[in-house]
């Protein structure tokens, strides 16, 4: 009877083998696996890429600091005294050498002006248009449908009357600009307050734009 008991005694003290839980206990092994893996490719990646960018002082560039514009807000809205100012501004300085081709009159109405007074502002033009009944072609007061004039026939003019530098078109100049209205108001309240020297460092500006470290 002694001799029996012992094998049976020594399969209770082994441990028994649960199928479910090394398949869970590899399964935690190979996932730590495939994450190591994924870390170090990544790594490796970036690395490569990091390395295979230069980088030169001249990109280096000058951003505008963020200012509170009023208007940021969800729910916010342009100030309508603020944009008149600055269409008046627009035509008593700026149109004499800048255009905004791509803005009609029809859409100032209700957004900077009423309708009778865009109605007023467009008819001060003068607007090439035709051909009529003999195929010539005339000048009209302008409409609602036509853009706002180019001080400018063409860009060779406009290159012409501006020491070789075209001035830029501002209908979408704010969204066209990194930093959008800031980078307006830094410009327009940063420069030289003497006119003289302003046409004379804005003619280079637009030349040569990466002078003045602006985007």
């Amino acid at each position: 009877m002694g001799a029996v008991a012992k094998p049976s005694l020594l399969l209770r003290c082994l441990p028994r083998f649960q199928p479910q839980k090394a398949f869970l206990s590899w399964k935690a092994v190979r996932s730590s696996i495939w994450t190591k893996v994924a870390l170090i490719g990544s790594v490796t990646t970036a690395g490569v890429i990091g390395f295979a960018m230069p980088v030169f002082a001249s990109e280096l560039q000058a951003h505008a600091v963020p200012l509170p514009w009023s208007h940021n807000g969800i729910i916010s809205a342009f100030d309508h005294h603020s944009v008149r100012r600055g269409y008046q501004v627009y035509k008593e300085v700026c149109a004499a050498c800048h255009s905004m081709q791509y803005l009609y009159y029809r859409q100032l109405v209700n957004a900077v002006l009423t309708q009778e007074e865009a109605k007023a502002d467009a008819a001060e033009i003068q607007v090439l248009d035709g051909p009529d009944d003999k195929g010539q072609m005339f000048q009209r007061p302008g409409r609602l449908t036509d853009t706002l004039p180019s001080p400018y026939p063409n860009v060779e003019a406009a290159r012409a009357a501006n020491n070789g530098a075209a001035p830029p078109d501002l209908t979408y100049v704010v969204k066209a600009r990194h930093g959008k209205e800031d980078y307006v108001f830094y410009l327009l309240t940063g420069s030289f307050p003497m006119s003289s020297v302003y046409l004379i460092i804005w003619s280079l500006y637009t030349r040569e734009p990466k002078l003045f470290c602006l985007s």
